[in-house]
């Protein structure tokens, strides 16, 4: 067997292996308006004519009527013209099989592996001489060194709606290092496979962005850094074209964040360091502080808690720089909920907040081991409460404005009681004043033997109509009270 005829039966094979997908008829051409030529013009204008009429031909679907095209070349036309889909005179010669036009394509400058765009393939001269079974045209394209080619090697493709590549093809496709430019001056440098985009490279958008990393199936995907045009930068791992896994994004101001994204968004555990000096260690959701985590305050402050859309909302503990720090329920930043509050000074708050503020049930403790227990309003004892007092003494009864309002009643440790109204933490209005019975040798004020009081005080003192008794209940005096003491007087007053 010749090398010639084994060089063919060779194409034969791969033409076999690549027949079954190739589309067999080229691009439907776009009709044109066919200019005439006319006798009487100058040679040149019936050159120009010329040229135009072949391009129009060449418009076409074939097969084309090769003797205007003869025709049209010995007034002018240009061989290696080609259409938009790059199909030249050389590809219809082959189609047809005419070997005599096909010598001369070549012999006028027409290239052996010209490639034509078709609707899914890349095809040259010999693809169609062999895919119509035209044996004396595909050994005069292979003796002249044509290949099935489909484009491989360096070459230029320009399609309609004004992007352009130029770079490496392999089996008709885009493969290897190349360069997409599109229509808006976008471009693309980098490799190629499948006539995709895959492996590495560099997008530079219009708007100066630009990406350097992996890419897969013309898609950011994998690691690759993006500059923003305004300074930021994001440095990390994409999906689809989206920062997706771990990634570090610069602020241009400054701010910092480092940790897990998901289609395109802050997602995950993370860290963000804000220019500040303000730090944020925990979960995100869609951009936002969410879930479980833990912010440190430029001022030394520290929050560890439940995060939502941003804002410490849920339950968690903020420790002031100071000192103090607060344990329970929080919603938009703001103490809310039930809670217990430590000031460094040792005092404790023990109950409801609302925006900041003590209110509704509480207990409040001090360092002297004094403690209230009962209602607050705007951070003040007021409505019903009750007060222990560390020497033993104690108040249960209404509040207002952290002092004793209204109805109560006030035990002493020694026994004494006084059950009736205050007015600013002071006796004031009618009430009884008991002296215990375990303390016999004590007595009412000014009054020896008495061991109670009913009537009206003013200021802490008896003031206005009252009544003494004794232990037995004998009444020992009645009348008014003036600053403590009967006004008419009675026995045992000094």
């Amino acid at each position: 067997m010749s090398y010639s005829v084994l060089r063919l039966f060779i194409v034969l094979l791969m033409f076999l292996s690549f027949s079954a997908a190739a589309q067999k008829n080229v691009k439907a051409k776009k009709p044109v308006n066919k200019p005439e030529i006319d006798s009487n013009s100058t040679p040149e204008h019936k050159k120009r004519v010329a040229i135009e009429l072949y391009k129009a031909e060449l418009e076409k679907d074939p097969p084309i009527d090769l003797n205007v095209m003869s025709d049209l070349l010995s007034k002018g036309a240009n061989i290696t013209d080609a259409n938009k889909q790059g199909w030249t005179l050389l590809h219809e010669a082959a189609f047809q099989g005419d070997t005599a036009l096909i010598n001369r394509c070549l012999k006028g400058g027409v290239p052996v592996n010209a490639f034509c765009i078709t609707v899914d393939s890349k095809t040259t001269p010999l693809y169609w001489a062999m895919e119509y079974n035209h044996k004396d045209a595909q050994q005069i394209l292979i003796q002249n060194g044509g290949t099935l080619g489909i484009a491989d090697g360096y070459g230029t493709q320009e399609y309609d709606s004004g992007n352009k590549y130029f770079g490496n093809f392999l089996n008709g496709e885009k493969s290897g290092q190349g360069i997409f430019y599109y229509r808006d001056s976008s471009r693309y440098e980098g490799s190629w496979e499948n006539d995709g985009q895959w492996g590495s490279g560099v997008f530079y958008w219009i708007t100066g962005d630009r990406y350097e990393g992996e890419v897969e199936d013309n898609e950011l995907s994998g690691k690759g850094i993006l500059y923003f045009a305004n300074g930021n930068r994001y440095e990390g791992e994409w999906k689809n074209s989206l920062k997706d896994g771990i990634g570090h994004f610069y602020w241009k101001n400054g701010d910092e964040y480092e940790g897990h994204y998901e289609k395109g968004e802050q997602s995950g555990e993370g860290v963000f360091n804000w220019a500040s000096c303000d730090r944020y260690v925990g979960h995100f959701e869609h951009d936002k502080q969410s879930g479980q985590g833990s912010f440190y305050f430029e001022n030394g402050d520290i929050y560890h808690g439940e995060w939502k859309n941003d804002l410490e909302n849920g339950t968690g503990t903020f420790q002031w720089a100071v000192g103090h720090s607060y344990t329970g329920g929080f919603l938009n930043n703001q103490l809310n909920g039930h809670g217990i509050c430590y000031w460094k000074s040792g005092e404790k708050y023990d109950g409801h907040y609302e925006n900041n503020i003590r209110t509704g049930q509480g207990a409040y403790y001090w360092t002297n081991k004094d403690k209230y227990i009962g209602h607050f309003v705007n951070n003040e004892r007021s409505g019903h409460g009750s007060y222990y007092y560390n020497n033993g003494d104690a108040y249960e009864g209404e509040w207002l404005h952290d002092q004793k309002n209204g109805e109560g009643i006030f035990y002493w440790k020694v026994g004494d009681r006084y059950e009736g109204h205050f007015d600013n933490d002071r006796k004031n209005g009618y009430g009884t004043y008991t002296i215990s019975s375990k303390k016999a040798k004590r007595s009412i004020s000014y009054c020896k033997k008495c061991k109670v009081y009913k009537g009206y005080w003013k200021d802490g003192v008896k003031s206005g109509k009252g009544e003494c008794f004794m232990q037995d209940g004998k009444m020992v005096y009645s009348g008014n009270f003036e600053k403590d003491k009967p006004k008419d007087g009675y026995p045992g007053i000094h």
